[in-house]
């Protein structure tokens, strides 16, 4: 069904005499009012949404909430041995925050993973457990994209299933603070955090204009404009009762320090922080290292196991030291040379798909200094995925054209559920907005109408 209805609706395109300059920047201009921007750049670049068949939505689901069950088992033996926060790589800054119990169960509230999707293959490379980005993308660019008659034509051949992730994620933050205070039912004050004048500031203002559309006060403000009186933070009058944290926690560490006004509040359980500071190990990518290593199945049930083995790659932090692949003990150094078409190196703790190295595209020499650097540094190796392309509609002011885009398909999960995703395009295998990359609209096609 999916191929179906993707060839009609790329047949309705070329017959459409409608699709000219003018049509596509009104597009841009109702993405610039609709606040779909990253910086002054317009995020949507398709005139087709990515679309999905039930059975291959169901199995995102299933693998990416099974998945999650793992990372929160994970959390458990993290807290149950300090230890292993080190082999995450986090710094002891970052573990004694981890450390200060939130008041709430979930140690990450709100996450993404980054997943390709191939047929029913399920396979997973990042598990943003810091509160993720673009969760107001999708809804905003499937209203923009309704201005094509395809997709209106589409909708007519066919049930089209869509998400409201941001209703979902104020659900969430409801219950999490009800939850923290003891009262349910109480409306907190909330405040959404990150710094001044990010590429990602839209995003905070959509947010907040829904939380105050359903009574739910909000503001947006950074760190450093947060005060602390030993009971209450404030920014100002506005009294704070929860922080949806949207700064990274090691920048705002390098930033601010352990005595910054947000900390105290948190450490002291004067303010519902989400996520918590617990989110961290989980979202170094040293984490899949250790689902991944088969010394710690035993934490793990059937279920999980079989999600970790069949969806996600093989991962290990970067050192001198021996270690299993594929069922044999090798030396890790010379096993990541030795074979490195099949490896890529990335960061243990960035964004925005910087540093990344794909052995299969660098010269042996490249490949060696890459390793130095890793070496030298943070870094995992994760076992390279096949990844394919998928052609999509793609549109300027000029025009537009059919071309082959990369293509991931991000889950969002409010407390280990899914609600819907953040879908990415890009020419390059470093499919990211924030290293050049597009998004489209998401669906799922539930079935036929005629």
């Amino acid at each position: 069904m999916r191929d179906e209805a993707i060839n009609e609706y790329h047949e309705l395109l070329a017959a459409d005499a409608g699709l000219t300059s003018e049509l596509f920047a009104r597009l841009k201009r109702g993405m610039s009012a609709g606040h779909l921007l990253y910086g002054a750049r317009e995020i949507g670049v398709s005139l087709r949404p990515h679309l999905l068949e039930r059975a291959q939505y169901d199995r995102l689901v299933r693998a990416s909430e099974t998945l999650a069950g793992a990372f929160e088992k994970l959390s458990e033996a993290m807290h149950a041995q300090p230890a292993l926060m080190a082999r995450v790589g986090l710094s002891e800054q970052e573990l004694r925050l981890a450390l200060v119990e939130p008041g709430y169960k979930y140690p990450a509230v709100t996450t993404r993973l980054d997943a390709f999707i191939k047929g029913t293959e399920v396979k997973f490379v990042e598990y943003n457990a810091e509160n993720p980005s673009s969760l107001t993308d999708q809804s905003g660019l499937n209203q923009i994209l309704f201005e094509i008659p395809a997709l209106e034509k589409l909708a007519e051949r066919y049930r089209l299933r869509q998400f409201d992730t941001a209703a979902a994620l104020l659900r969430t933050l409801l219950a999490t603070f009800a939850e923290w205070s003891g009262r349910g039912g109480s409306v907190p004050n909330v405040a959404i955090v990150d710094w001044e004048n990010l590429p990602t500031r839209h995003e905070f203002m959509l947010l907040r204009n829904y939380f105050v559309g359903f009574g739910v006060p909000t503001i947006i403000c950074a760190p450093d404009e947060l005060e602390y009186d030993g009971s209450v933070l404030r920014r100002g009058d506005f009294r704070v009762d929860l922080v949806y944290k949207r700064v990274i926690i090691h920048e705002l560490l390098e930033r601010c320090g352990e005595s910054c006004p947000l900390l105290r509040a948190y450490t002291e359980r004067a303010v519902c922080l989400v996520n918590n500071f617990r989110c961290k190990p989980l979202h170094k990518k040293a984490a899949f290292a250790l689902i991944t290593d088969d010394e710690h199945a035993r934490w793990f049930t059937d279920a999980e196991r079989e999600v970790i083995r069949e969806c996600v790659p093989w991962t290990r932090r970067v050192e001198e030291a021996e270690t299993t692949h594929g069922g044999a003990r090798v030396d890790l150094i010379e096993h990541l040379r030795r074979h490195r078409e099949l490896f890529m190196l990335k960061p243990n703790d960035d964004y925005g798909g910087r540093g990344l190295s794909f052995g299969a595209g660098v010269s042996e020499a490249e490949w060696d200094d890459a390793i130095a650097l890793a070496l030298a540094s943070d870094f995992v190796v994760q076992e390279a995925l096949e990844l394919q392309t998928e052609v999509f509609p793609i549109f300027n002011e000029g025009g537009w054209a059919l071309q082959p885009m990369y293509v991931d398909t991000n889950p969002f999960l409010f407390c280990g559920r899914v609600e819907g995703a953040m879908v990415r395009l890009s020419q390059s295998p470093i499919v990211n907005v924030t290293s050049g990359g597009g998004e489209t609209g998401f669906f799922v096609l539930e079935e036929r109408l005629d």
